[in-house]
């Protein structure tokens, strides 16, 4: 059985790529951890965001959308990983999705395609799902100006940042009720599990990214820099770094792909298991990965300057965000295992 992505998928995949390099090149990591630029993209840069069609990719075609598949959202999110963009398009578009699934009114989602109204997904205070209350987190919430707990049937505005692992996304609490959205309707069990696993198919492709973006600059290193006389890369131990990294980003690439289409093509609890499973293995792959990655940048791996902090960071966060492997393990072990 071969796997691959299409030409259209392929061609889809490097414009992507080259307008998330351009997005990436206008945010400033700094020297320090008080010289970074703010991870709110600014006007020019979320206007291009919008002319791409990123945001309304998924939306239905009522709601000012295309009806992207989840495949191609997942090429995307894994473009956005691999340049660790700091713009919250992640964040939007799951915003948009849970929004749809509730059946919110299609001039407040076509707004959201547009790019004129910003908001971001109201999470659990330990990120590990959708929030049914007030007491919550605004994630990947730069520049947003609510967040929608459908559940209360609100819009809240947001409070300031509050300190987090990945400098290339904002977390920001709930404050005051600013809206009421009368028209939402709870979705049922099947429609809500298939956007539960929308969210971590996304979420899965941004760790992808993330560590690929992560081992190509190790394998980079390796080649180039020298050390006794010898590319570092000649060294068995450095060898044996990269290879782990390799079979760990391809192992979670597979499972990627396959959670990706399982969102469109499965049942909504069967697609939540497969993105359960690759959620708990990406997370913690990704994060080994950095952390490999690192090892083989040497001293200059652990400096501000070299960038591999902020991939681990990014890997870090993204792992916690829709809940890490600890928690899918348990929640598929307490399914798996009920006796039901």
């Amino acid at each position: 059985m071969e796997i691959e992505l299409t030409a259209e998928q392929r061609a889809f995949r490097e414009s992507c790529g080259k307008l998330a390099a351009h997005l990436a090149s206008r945010w400033h990591r700094g020297r320090g951890p008080h010289d970074v630029g703010p991870s709110a993209p600014d006007e020019a840069s979320w206007s291009r965001v919008a002319e791409a069609g990123w945001l309304a990719m998924r939306l239905r075609e009522e709601n000012g959308g295309a009806e992207a598949g989840a495949v191609d959202m997942m090429i995307l999110a894994e473009q956005l990983g691999h340049h660790a963009v700091a713009s919250p398009v992640l964040g939007t578009v799951i915003a948009a999705e849970q929004l749809q699934s509730w059946g919110a009114a299609s001039g407040l989602l076509e707004e959201i395609a547009e790019g004129t109204r910003r908001l971001a997904p109201a999470l659990t205070p330990d990120l590990t799902g959708f929030a049914d209350a007030t007491r919550s987190l605004a994630w990947d919430a730069a520049g947003a100006e609510f967040a929608v707990v459908p559940a209360a049937g609100t819009a809240y505005a947001l409070g300031e940042p509050v300190p987090f692992a990945d400098q290339t996304r904002a977390v920001r609490p709930l404050g005051e009720p600013v809206r009421t959205l009368t028209e939402l309707t709870a979705p049922d069990g099947e429609t809500a599990a298939r956007t539960s696993a929308f969210a971590l198919s996304l979420l899965v492709a941004d760790l992808l990214g993330t560590m690929q973006a992560a081992l190509d600059a190790a394998l980079d290193h390796a080649r180039t820099r020298v050390q006794f006389g010898s590319p570092v890369g000649a060294f068995q131990a450095v060898q044996q770094l990269l290879a782990d990294s390799h079979v760990l980003t391809e192992a979670s690439r597979s499972a990627c792909w396959y959670a990706a289409w399982a969102v469109d093509a499965l049942p909504g609890e069967e697609a939540l298991r497969a993105a359960r499973v690759a959620k708990a293995y990406a997370s913690r792959s990704a994060v080994e990965v950095c952390e490999n990655v690192i090892q083989v940048f040497g001293g200059i791996g652990m400096t501000w300057e070299a960038p591999a902090h902020i991939w681990l960071r990014r890997a870090h966060a993204a792992r916690a965000a829709f809940g890490d492997e600890h928690h899918h393990e348990a929640v598929i072990a307490a399914t798996e295992f009920s006796g039901s």
